[in-house]
């Protein structure tokens, strides 16, 4: 079985410098016919045209779509950790340092700042546990630290276990992983997955 974390997988593509073409992917692991279900994870707006026309070429493909509505999180800008980030940033690019207090007094009476939340960890979990019993390893697309209880879970009930991540996207949990796991870099995919330049 493989599970996709697409939130975290499509947030490698700046890093890596070039997208995944989702329909090759799903190509790629279609040919190995010991995959019997590939589950895509990711959030949904409804009523952006774009989310929505996303989804249904998701399903088109073929993929098993596990999805929800968004959340919009209002954002904490004046804390110190995203202070030091902006200020940082911006003295890169020439501001001067009077420019910081009103910036950051602007930002604080601001309401509209929100982030983009839609995390899955539960429902993958969940999901990876109900199967297990029908399959003998299971493919995590993802980085997400979050996910290394489960993947020893997977290991003890004596399955294959194989996360494939970006390496500069791979949280510290795995390493604390001594045997049954294995990780592959999706870089070692580039050949296969990369979309084609537009």
């Amino acid at each position: 079985m493989v599970v996709i974390d697409w939130a975290n997988v499509y947030g490698w593509s700046r890093r890596l410098g070039w997208d995944i073409d989702i329909k090759k992917l799903f190509k790629y692991l279609k040919s190995h016919k010991e995959i019997y279900d590939i589950r895509f994870y990711f959030g949904k707006e409804p009523g952006n045209p774009k989310s929505e026309s996303f989804h249904r070429k998701i399903k088109k493909i073929g993929y098993t779509l596990i999805s929800k509505e968004v959340k919009w999180i209002p954002v904490k800008i004046d804390t110190n950790y995203f202070k030091k980030s902006i200020k940082n940033t911006l003295l890169q690019h020439g501001f001067k340092q009077d420019f910081f207090k009103i910036f950051f007094n602007q930002l604080k009476k601001d309401r509209n700042l929100r982030r983009r939340k839609c995390d899955f960890d539960c429902e993958i979990a969940i999901d990876v546990m109900k199967r297990l019993k029908e399959f003998r390893g299971l493919i995590l697309f993802s980085g997400d630290g979050d996910y290394a209880a489960l993947m020893e879970e997977v290991i003890e009930c004596g399955k294959q276990a194989i996360v494939v991540a970006f390496k500069n996207a791979l949280g510290k949990e795995y390493g604390k992983i001594k045997k049954g796991l294995y990780i592959c870099s999706i870089r070692k995919l580039k050949g296969i997955i990369k979309r084609n330049a537009r």
